[in-house]
């Protein structure tokens, strides 16, 4: 899709606009004085006719003033015409380009921002664009960004190519607005500092960091990370797993993943006055209004020592347990019974 940036457009061509409009003004004026039969606006016709060449005959100069006007105001309009359309045919064309290499700004808003193109990355946009979330990814290899583009549905992937070290790249891909930032990246110093670049212009924003390092875990804490995932770590588990016990590592997989159409899914969401008491009621009743099950909950707790509030995550809670409002609800079911239950709690997925 071409995008026509219509600001830069108008700053480009207003001065050959206005020549153009002053230029068909006067040479409308002169040839009125020097055709002593023509009326005024027959003259401004003459002249945008003129001008654009197309020369329809019913209307030509016969005093030899009318015929020099006529002359200069053919030559100059062609100029002035062939000006124009090349400046508006030249920022067409960059605009196309622009977004064809990733050079455009994101317009986005509380959307995901990928930073760095990795087989992880692409599993994660999946992951998202099943889930219908808009999405941004910064990639520093340019021949990345049209298989990116070919991901796109529904305009909801923004390929922008750059460091995504780098502020300005940053900004491109509205950070600011971005409501999560998942930092791929191989290298992790990278990862660091962009972490730490993320923090200063949007402190709101969740932060997911990939490490191939677990030693690391903590001073990504420290810098503001909101998760640290080590995929090395993670699917040695699921593989071990899967050695002596393959159903459990089948099911884990079904449920943590978004794309396999008519498959369960976890997800979470946030409680509200309305629902809230004992995790036992409010089981049953989710079992009746929606099939799902409650499988976790996840409420906010002061981390010993500093004071700082993190969200902390209860499997399997008993049925006396209660739950209030704030709190986060994880349930187990497909997308159907997800539709019936976000109706019955009255709240959207996610937090």
């Amino acid at each position: 899709m071409i995008i026509i940036k219509v600001p830069k457009m108008v700053k480009a061509t207003w001065k050959g606009m206005v020549l153009l409009v002053v230029l068909t003004i006067v040479s409308a004026f002169l040839f009125y004085i020097y055709e002593d039969e023509m009326s005024l606006g027959s003259s401004l016709y003459w002249a945008v006719i003129t001008m654009t060449t197309v020369g329809y005959g019913d209307i030509s100069p016969e005093s030899a003033g009318g015929k020099i006007v006529s002359g200069i105001l053919s030559c100059v309009g062609i100029l002035l015409y062939g000006y124009l359309g090349a400046m508006i045919m030249y920022i067409v064309m960059e605009s196309s380009l622009s977004g064809v290499f990733g050079m455009n700004k994101c317009k986005y808003e509380d959307h995901f921002l990928i930073c760095g193109w990795t087989d992880l990355s692409e599993i994660v946009l999946l992951e998202l664009l099943a889930d219908k979330r808009q999405v941004a990814v910064i990639t520093e290899e340019q021949d990345d960004v049209p298989m990116i583009k070919r991901m796109e549905e529904d305009g909801n992937v923004f390929p922008i190519f750059g460091d995504p070290s780098k502020a300005e790249i940053l900004e491109q891909a509205n950070l600011k607005e971005a409501a999560v930032v998942v930092l791929a990246m191989e290298d992790d110093s990278k990862n660091l500092i962009t972490t730490l670049h993320v923090k200063e212009e949007n402190p709101k924003a969740r932060i997911i960091v990939k490490t191939s390092r677990a030693e690391l875990k903590k001073t990504m804490k420290i810098a503001g990370v909101t998760y640290v995932v080590t995929p090395h770590v993670m699917a040695g588990r699921l593989i071990a797993s899967a050695a002596f016990e393959p159903e459990v590592a089948n099911f884990v997989e079904d449920v943590t993943s978004a794309t396999d159409v008519g498959g369960h899914d976890l997800r979470q969401y946030t409680i509200s006055q309305a629902r809230a008491g004992s995790i036992g009621e409010l089981s049953k009743q989710l079992r009746q209004k929606s099939n799902t099950t409650l499988v976790g909950i996840a409420r906010k707790k002061a981390k010993e020592g500093t004071g700082i509030e993190q969200w902390v995550v209860h499997p399997n809670p008993r049925d006396t347990e209660k739950v209030k409002a704030g709190d986060v609800i994880i349930l187990l079911g497909n997308d159907e019974e997800f539709e019936k239950a976000e109706e019955f709690l009255g709240t959207k997925q996610g937090r």
